[in-house]
């Protein structure tokens, strides 16, 4: 070994363990009050001395334990130790990697299990620059098969193959892999079919394997990455690294990076804040919880302070608090088609009663306003919100919406003011695409800010922007915003499915520039397709193929195949059935019982039945081995076509609630393919091009 210079080979699995000083581990020995419970940082100097008297010999112990801390920790972040780990947050398996890489011949080889943590590491810079001429494979894993039974099953890690240092890197990545036969048959495979997700059709973790799922990365792949998920200028070879699917996800990520113009470029032109913090803001009086069993509504956009599930894709009243509302779970869908032109939803916060003072406290905008001299309050401005927290593994990661002047919101909620409402309306447009979600997913990130300037501009395209807005200016409030963006071409929009009984295909020409109601799309399938359209036309806009898009569609998005392959719409748009659990409370439970809505069900021939229906007395799922249209179709009805369901329900979500409503769904029902979809309006926008 001394005379090759070192190991051949070094096979590892590092300690995942943060070097952190934790003295709730040693205290909630004699006390167990440290280990079970979450102590203030005052209630925890007050408990120590406590303990500390309590149990002698305590006190020493402690000492002890804190000393070796200590300087494990000034060991381990010595930057003579370990130069490249500088900057970054010290774990024990980063240690090992430059250790292995020092023990290793000159065409050693080392392998590596470990957390993705260099690779994503804002501060990792150096580290990466290290790694990425030594790495020939990486490949990621999630532990959703539970291969290490005492991980989350959240829990990322990847196998990380290193060799000597080369001038050239290159290496290949193979990502969300679930099992590691994956690994073997990607590479054995021919190319031929498509390449799955992260699901198969049957709802599973997708273990099958496809030659494109191997990413070829080099040094133009990373500058690619470098330019989408890191700060200006830097190198190529300190890029983070995302975890892509398919190799042609690289093409579409060069597509984001090479597009001309990106929102970043006007960050003058916007502003954005927090606004206000529920704890610290309580705490100086500048906003109040609303008492729990208080129904109260605001009567103003002034009073509106919203929360992340108020709102959703373009959909500013997505959701309402219910009068009681402690957990994300109290809040109750809202029927678009009910909403009173004036309506606001019900909020968790009060502004204080001093207006003036509720003013002065307002966060301003970055630019001076010219008339005044002054920078003017944000909430002046329309506002683009966000929910800044990104949950990666859910239908959807980037939630965009529009709130009109006078509303605020909370810290959870990260807000942009616009001093263009044409712009507000094209960064909500290119924000609830798919491709913008597809983005924003691919950082990894869990937090948004402002990741969401690096969204190509796609700049005011009619087509794009009649369809945003019509889904997003839903009551009177939006008038302003929709009548400064209107443009004679929204009224000579087509829907690119003319013939689906469905979609309201007057609703186009009929659009004006002073706002109504009939303005905004309310129904669900209609709001569906709206969505449909936009991803088609943002990718057109952006220069993806037809390709891309789905490919982007099946692998990033496999909880929204789910919903799709189980959402069902009566004959006027309106979801009779759902499985998503966003839509709790929308169309009829699966089964039904004595605790579900009381509901009735009347056929075309004048017959009638009550009870308490769910959808499986409607629908008849296909049994194993059926034909290839009934699995196409999703099953068979159980009920002839023109036959109404009738149910009711008690409604808390509008002003002088709660009341009994009556909702009814028109047979034929029948699900939407969102692939299809994609294919038609994909030809259509084409040709109308």
């Amino acid at each position: 070994m001394l005379q090759r210079g070192g190991f051949d080979l070094i096979l590892g699995n590092p300690p995942w363990l943060k070097v952190e000083w934790n003295e709730a581990g040693i205290l909630g020995e004699k006390n167990p009050v440290f280990a079970v419970r979450k102590v203030s940082a005052s209630d925890l100097a007050k408990l120590r001395a406590q303990t500390f008297e309590d149990f002698p010999g305590l006190q020493a112990a402690w000492t002890e334990e804190l000393q070796e801390a200590e300087g494990t920790q000034s060991f381990l972040n010595a930057v003579q130790n370990y130069p490249l780990l500088k900057g970054v947050q010290t774990n024990l398996y980063k240690c090992f990697m430059p250790l292995a890489w020092g023990l290793n011949s000159a065409q050693g080889v080392t392998a590596l299990l470990h957390p993705e943590g260099p690779y994503d590491d804002p501060n990792g810079g150096t580290l990466r620059e290290a790694v990425y001429p030594r790495l020939r494979r990486h490949f990621g894993f999630v532990n959703e098969l539970q291969l290490f039974a005492e991980v989350d099953h959240h829990t990322k890690y990847s196998v990380n193959i290193y060799g000597p240092i080369r001038a050239t890197l290159a290496f290949d990545q193979l990502a969300n892999l679930f099992a590691p036969s994956t690994v073997d048959v990607c590479y054995q495979h021919d190319g031929s079919g498509v390449v799955g997700g992260y699901k198969n059709e049957a709802g599973k973790w997708n273990t099958a394997g496809h030659r494109d799922r191997i990413v070829r990365v080099d040094e133009a792949a990373l500058a690619t990455f470098a330019r989408l998920y890191d700060e200006p200028g830097t190198p190529a070879r300190r890029a983070r690294l995302p975890a892509l699917h398919a190799q042609a996800l690289n093409s579409v990520l060069k597509k984001f990076a090479d597009y001309p113009s990106h929102f970043f470029d006007k960050s003058d032109q916007f502003s954005a804040n927090e606004m206000w913090h529920e704890t610290r803001q309580q705490a100086d009086g500048t906003i109040s919880r609303r008492a729990a069993g208080d129904g109260w509504f605001p009567a103003r956009t002034d009073d509106w302070i919203v929360s992340g599930p108020h709102f959703h894709l373009a959909n500013p009243h997505n959701k309402t608090p219910r009068r009681v509302c402690t957990a994300n779970g109290h809040y109750d869908c809202c029927n678009l088609g009910d909403l009173p032109d004036e309506y606001i939803s019900r909020t968790n916060f009060v502004p204080m009663r001093d207006g003036a003072e509720y003013r002065t406290r307002t966060p301003k905008v970055s630019w001076t306003d010219a008339a005044t001299g002054t920078r003017l309050p944000a909430t002046n401005f329309p506002r683009l919100l966000f929910r800044n927290m990104l949950a990666v593994s859910t239908e959807r990661t980037l939630i965009a919406s529009i709130v009109p002047q006078g509303s605020a919101s909370v810290h959870a909620v990260w807000a942009n003011a616009f001093r263009s409402p044409h712009l507000c309306a094209t960064a909500l447009a290119a924000a609830v695409s798919l491709p913008a979600d597809f983005y924003i997913k691919s950082t990894g990130r869990s937090a948004l800010y402002q990741l969401w300037t690096y969204l190509p501009d796609i700049g005011p395209l009619p087509s794009v922007l009649s369809r945003a807005m019509a889904l997003n200016c839903l009551t009177t409030h939006y008038a302003p915003l929709w009548e400064e963006v209107f443009d004679p071409d929204f009224a000579d929009q087509r829907w690119s499915q003319p013939a689906n009984p469905r979609l309201p295909q007057d609703f186009w020409p009929s659009l004006t520039r002073d706002w109504t109601r009939d303005c905004a799309l309310r129904s669900d399938y209609a709001r569906r397709m709206a969505l449909v359209e936009i991803d088609v036309l943002v990718a057109q806009a952006l220069g993806l193929t037809l390709e891309e898009l789905l490919l982007i569609y099946r692998v990033q998005f496999p909880v929204m195949q789910g919903y799709e392959r189980d959402t069902w719409y009566d004959i006027k748009g309106r979801i009779v059935f759902t499985n998503s659990k966003g839509l709790v409370g929308v169309g009829l439970p699966r089964k039904g019982s004595r605790s579900t809505p009381k509901t009735r069900i009347t056929t075309p021939d004048g017959k009638v039945r009550e009870g308490n229906f769910g959808w499986e007395d409607l629908w008849a799922y296909p049994p194993e081995g059926a034909d290839e249209a009934t699995v196409k179709q999703g099953g068979t009805p159980k009920l002839p076509d023109g036959t109404v369901i009738t149910q009711w329900v008690t409604d808390d979500t509008l002003p002088g609630g709660p009341r009994a409503v009556e909702r009814t769904y028109t047979a034929p029902f029948a699900r939407a393919n969102r692939e299809e979809d994609y294919r038609v309006a994909w030809a259509f926008f084409e040709s109308n091009a």
